[in-house]
């Protein structure tokens, strides 16, 4: 990154390098404008350095023991030699140090500097770096794309040796042996599934009562069976009490809701995966008038725009889906603002995908979300069993199934919901339908190649409209 302390005026300043704030700059610079960027550490922000693109390297290095242990139902006798966590974390961290290098490209005409980013007015932003001097920032517009932060829980401070967040995480030079994993949604299953599978005892514990509490009950239930089978154990419907730091790691009580009698458990490390924070105070954002609402999130308009008109937000800061893509989606859009006066660029639907195994994925309304709407709506569901491709894989999901959300009437497609092997990208066929608003007998006029699991979404539009081809 580099470090400019050169004072100057531009048409826009960005503070943060992450998804939201190095796709604003890059897309800026293309369309003529001079753009400086504020980082506090590294471009790319917590997706390329601690969230997105480290932990889905780490879920791919999980695969490879498994699927060589799979290997022999199909004739092939091999085993791993040696599983080093140091070289895999160090693989880990270069897979990170690549994806910033590009971004780095990216943002090759920018300025960029290094340190805090201070809004000191409408159009004025202080960089503070160090114990040097502030520098001062002049722009017509500010971008505001700070994202958000790892919170912490009662009792599990986060001391970057023990008690762990996901950036101190992925700053280990080896893997623990032992590891409790405090929160059992998106972040904390799929840390949870690629830690097992590379020879860690996880203990995986949720307080509300299954895996994955905020999707249907039959996803946590499916995804709970894969990660037992790996040698997870599940805690749900308990809550961790920290008895204490240890030199053999950390003690934990393991207290049930249900009133069963609690256990206790020694780890080496515990990694907090309960929940973020939204990185807006301090940076001034209230002092100049904008308007925040509940736990700090920045209030915007349908162009990005917060109440001082100067300064527009997105990414994490605005609210929740709190997701790289999404970020991605309204860094184009605060281009668009700046240079157009608005924006004629949709902030969704937006799909969620979990990389778990099998996978999930997601994407516009549920049925249950559809009628609290006041919309009429059916499901469509079909079974993995019935996906051919599914049988020619080594891991099979044979419990996976696609789901389609449906408008009574209109047949026109509300939702989706996928729970399998390639999940992540069969979404974007049914994100595309959602987006489009397209109909069940639109869907089915698609022709799908065989054997593939893409298979799926035709055969759930040929089912939808009660003309099914392969049962399911």
């Amino acid at each position: 990154m580099r470090d400019s302390t050169l004072t100057g005026k531009y048409d826009v300043i960005v503070i943060g390098g992450g998804p939201a704030g190095y796709v604003a700059a890059s897309r800026l610079i293309r369309e003529g404008k001079k753009v400086a960027l504020v980082e506090k550490r590294f471009l790319g922000g917590e997706c390329t350095n601690w969230g997105c693109i480290p932990s889905k390297a780490l879920i791919e290095a999980s695969h490879v023991p498994v699927l060589l242990k799979a290997s022999r139902q199909a004739g092939i006798k091999a085993s791993v030699q040696e599983v080093s966590s140091a070289r895999i974390m160090s693989w880990v961290r270069r897979v990170r140090t690549r994806s910033r290098a590009g971004i780095a490209q990216l943002l090759s005409e920018a300025k960029v500097f290094e340190g805090v980013g201070l809004i000191s007015g409408p159009k004025e932003v202080k960089v503070k770096a160090g114990d040097t001097s502030a520098v001062t920032l002049e722009g017509e517009n500010i971008i505001v794309a700070t994202g958000s932060d790892p919170a912490s829980i009662p009792g599990f401070q986060f001391d970057g040796e023990r008690i762990l967040s996901n950036r101190d995480f992925f700053e280990l030079k080896e893997l623990p042996n032992t590891m409790a994993v405090i929160g059992a949604g998106a972040i904390g299953s799929e840390m949870a599934a690629a830690l097992a599978r590379l020879g860690v005892k996880v203990h995986l514990i949720e307080i509300m009562d299954r895996v994955l509490p905020t999707y249907d009950a039959e996803v946590g239930t499916i995804v709970s069976k894969y990660l037992r089978r790996i040698g997870v154990d599940i805690h749900v419907s308990t809550m961790a009490k920290n008895l204490g730091k240890g030199e053999d790691g950390v003690k934990l009580r393991l207290v049930p809701r249900n009133g069963d009698e609690a256990r206790e458990i020694t780890v080496e490390k515990v990694l907090i995966a309960a929940g973020r924070r939204y990185a807006t105070q301090g940076i001034g954002l209230e002092e100049v008038g904008v308007t925040l609402g509940e736990r700090g999130v920045v209030i915007v308009n349908e162009d990005l725009r917060t109440s001082v008109p100067t300064i527009l937000a997105a990414g994490d800061v605005t609210g929740p889906p709190l997701l790289a893509h999404k970020a991605y989606r309204e860094g184009l859009i605060v281009a668009e603002t700046i240079v157009h006066g608005s924006s004629t660029i949709p902030r969704g639907p937006i799909p969620s995908v979990i990389f778990t195994t099998p996978e999930v994925a997601s994407v516009g309304l549920t049925e249950k979300r559809a009628r609290s709407a006041g919309l009429k709506a059916r499901s469509v569901k079909y079974s993995y069993t019935a996906i051919s491709r599914d049988y020619t894989v080594l891991e099979r999901t044979p419990e996976g199934f696609a789901k389609v959300v449906i408008e009574e009437g209109s047949n026109k497609i509300l939702g989706a919901l996928i729970v399998g092997n390639g999940a992540s990208e069969l979404i974007h066929i049914l994100t595309l339908a959602v987006t489009l608003r397209a109909r069940v007998d639109e869907l089915a006029k698609m022709v799908c190649a065989h054997p593939t699991y893409s298979e799926v979404v035709c055969e759930l539009a040929h089912k939808a409209m009660g003309k099914p081809v392969h049962g399911g």
